[in-house]
């Protein structure tokens, strides 16, 4: 069986080779917070053994240190491929570039697919739905004597504010159908100053004719007696 899975395995190492350098030149260069990667995984092997240690220094150290910077690097990466790519097209750079970029690529998407083959499992849970289905009842929620009494208490109170509220509406109402009859009102007594106006005016028309017309009848009368004293 271990021979078997061997065979199988084989070709995939020999094909994420590049990979694994890569990660391995990582690993021994690269430092966290807790010291050199390299010391890390050199105790997880020596404490769980190569298989078991190495997956636990990929989970629960090198992802959560660098597997962001390895999907960065993938992605810029992927960047540069389509650079080269599309300076290629315009005949600007050679064949050659484009080889190393798709090796560049090549490469950290095998790095990525290495760290990522490491992440831990999530665990399958069954949802809320499925287990009160299967203990044969709906879900509901409880309510207590407290929580009960808090809500008689809250729908009490919006009560009282919304007839305070409908009291209010109606005073509004009310002062707006008596600002509505004040307008009324003013419009009347406009109209009647408007009246009076008028009649004072053409009174004092009148007034003014009536002076006029009694001067102009005393001018003839001195005139004619002067005209009779003259003769």
């Amino acid at each position: 069986m271990i021979v078997l899975r061997f065979l199988i395995f084989l070709p995939v190492v020999v094909l994420a080779s590049p990979a694994l350098l890569l990660l391995a030149l990582i690993i021994l260069v690269m430092d966290t917070e807790e010291g050199p990667l390299r010391r890390l995984l050199a105790d997880e092997v020596r404490q769980f053994g190569f298989r078991k240690g190495f997956r636990r220094f990929m989970q629960q150290v090198f992802l959560p240190a660098y597997g962001h910077a390895v999907h960065s690097f993938v992605l810029g990466a992927a960047g540069f491929l389509v650079v080269v790519v599309g300076l290629r097209g315009l005949g600007t750079l050679p064949i050659e570039l484009v080889y190393a970029a798709l090796t560049v690529e090549f490469t950290m998407l095998l790095m990525w697919a290495v760290t990522e083959y490491f992440r831990a499992e999530e665990p399958i849970t069954e949802s809320d739905s499925v287990l009160q289905s299967q203990r044969g009842r709906p879900q509901e929620k409880e309510f207590g004597q407290p929580e009960v009494e808090k809500m008689v208490r809250a729908l009490t109170e919006t009560t009282a504010h919304l007839a305070l509220l409908e009291n209010r509406l109606r005073a509004t109402e009310s002062r707006f159908e008596q600002v509505a009859h004040l307008d009324g009102s003013l419009k009347e007594l406009a109209t009647k100053l408007d009246l009076l106006v008028s009649a004072q005016f053409n009174l004092r028309v009148r007034k003014e004719f009536e002076q006029i017309v009694a001067e102009m009848g005393s001018r003839v009368t001195d005139r004619e007696k002067d005209n009779g004293t003259t003769r």
